[in-house]
């Protein structure tokens, strides 16, 4: 019944909106059979989706809101409340919420949670099998990480010296330790270096039985060290850092999410991302799995991935990127966008390709001329790809391996390294191919093509395996600079 109520409703709901998506009708009836049956289900949207799918997802959930939770972003929220549900209005369906945790709804209203919500809920035992509804779910796992990063300022040390006085020599002696330390480590004037968790027991230690129960020290001082981590973000010129905590595999402090709760996940990208590697790892399967297509989404990526590239750690890398970007985008009549995770590497291809090309290069703005030049990272582009015209390339000078030089991928490289188990193909490698697959959905069927300048492609064994992930593709041998 509910599937016949919400395809009745989504094509009156069309009569006075345009239908950007053909996917809609097939997407609320899978929809409406999730929320009836209350099962695990997983949707693969086509890569025309953008965010012409909310329709689909929002109008079963006005006729059927019984234990739902729809946990969104803060992206995601503004264009829930902002964009979509205005428009849905029109339509004379009632999109019965409660919003936050400051109010615990009943079974019959649609509990919106953002992330840092999610995780207090269930800390508390308030999700009670609800069905747990992710639209976008290829952002989980940094959404949760950044959720329940923990984040120690100068000012929360003075805070902490304030109420506890009678501490206040032990605490400064344990603060300026690490500051001697943290400076002297510092390269750079951004630096961020790994800190010990034996600094935070012995902080605790000192504490004792008289643990401060304000935040962000309540949290940071009953966190376990086993599966977090913790940095300082050095700030040279103010003489100052902040200190990071993190957790390494998120799903496991979510104690009880999979097996009190059922799962709606939507994703533009599969289930590549960090959040479904440790699904697996759990054993979790999804009852319903379903990929809607695209007549687009089986066209050929235009992938030009020279023969003869040097290695990143050679010598005349850097400048070998740089003439084969120049060559790439002279000539170009659409934008370019130019994509580095790197975040010094970046900086310095944004300056040179500025010297020769001038205002047209722009670092991480949607702001662009019609041959403009975007250098970004990978996530910049992924969320802000439909701000920007479609691009007549993507050029990626390094493949966007995770960077060791990351605390958190350190980290998690150091875990499973202890485990016996293969950190590169286990994590590094997956966390590649979900970056690059991300970076490429929105592109393909639109003629755009694919430049990766990385030697790597053709002289490691795992450059096949991308090349496998991008299939289908078609090589582009030779380029013409126009």
């Amino acid at each position: 019944m509910l599937e016949v109520n919400s395809h009745k409703h989504l094509k009156k709901y069309y009569q006075k909106n345009l239908a950007l998506w053909p996917h809609n009708l097939t997407l609320t009836r899978l929809i409406s059979r999730s929320l009836s049956r209350k099962d695990n289900t997983f949707i693969q949207l086509s890569s025309d989706s953008r965010n012409f799918w909310w329709p689909g997802l929002l109008i079963p959930l006005c006729l059927h809101n019984n234990n739902i939770v729809l946990i969104l972003s803060e992206r995601q929220y503004r264009l829930l409340f902002e964009v979509e549900l205005p428009k849905l209005s029109s339509s004379r369906l009632g999109f019965d919420y409660v919003e936050g945790i400051e109010l615990i709804p009943s079974d019959e209203k649609i509990w919106v949670l953002r992330y840092q919500d999610l995780i207090f809920a269930n800390e508390k035992d308030l999700l009670k099998n609800r069905q747990l509804i992710f639209p976008e779910s290829e952002f989980i796992s940094n959404e949760l990480r950044e959720s329940m990063s923990i984040k120690i300022t100068p000012k929360d040390w003075e805070n902490l010296i304030a109420s506890h006085s009678r501490f206040e020599a032990s605490i400064i002696e344990v603060h300026e330790r690490l500051s001697r330390s943290l400076f002297n480590q510092s390269l750079r004037s951004d630096a961020v270096i790994r800190i010990d968790f034996r600094e935070l027991l012995a902080l605790k230690e000192i504490l004792k039985d008289d643990l401060p129960s304000v935040m962000p020290w309540q949290r940071a001082l009953n966190v376990v060290n086993n599966g977090w981590v913790t940095w300082a973000k050095i700030d040279n010129q103010k003489l100052s850092w902040d200190w990071y905590i993190e957790p390494l595999l998120p799903l496991q402090i979510l104690s009880g999410l999979l097996s009190k709760n059922t799962l709606l996940m939507l994703t533009n990208s599969g289930q590549s991302d960090s959040f479904f590697l440790d699904l697996n790892s759990k054993k979790f399967t999804f009852n319903v799995k379903v990929e809607l297509g695209n007549k687009f989404d089986q066209e050929p990526i235009p992938l030009f991935v020279p023969k003869r590239q040097p290695l990143p750690n050679t010598s005349n890398f850097y400048r070998h990127i740089i003439r084969q970007c120049q060559r790439l985008i002279l000539g170009r009549t659409h934008p370019t966008i130019v994509l580095v995770d790197d975040l010094q590497l970046r900086l310095q291809i944004t300056s040179e390709l500025a010297g020769e090309f001038g205002l047209r290069v722009v670092h991480e703005t949607t702001n662009i001329e019609t041959n403009g030049i975007v250098c970004c990272s990978c996530n910049w582009w992924i969320v802000n790809q439909y701000n920007l015209p479609t691009p007549d390339q993507l050029i990626f000078p390094v493949i966007p391996l995770p960077t060791l030089e990351s605390p958190w991928i350190a980290a998690k490289v150091e875990m499973l390294k202890h485990q016996g188990r293969d950190w590169f193909r286990e994590f590094l490698f997956p966390e590649t191919l979900a970056i690059l697959l991300k970076s490429l959905a929105i592109i393909r069927g639109k003629d755009v093509r694919v430049a990766i300048l990385d030697g790597r492609m053709r002289y490691r064994s795992w450059g096949k395996l991308i090349f496998e992930a991008l299939e289908p593709w078609v090589a582009l041998e030779r380029l013409l600079p126009y």
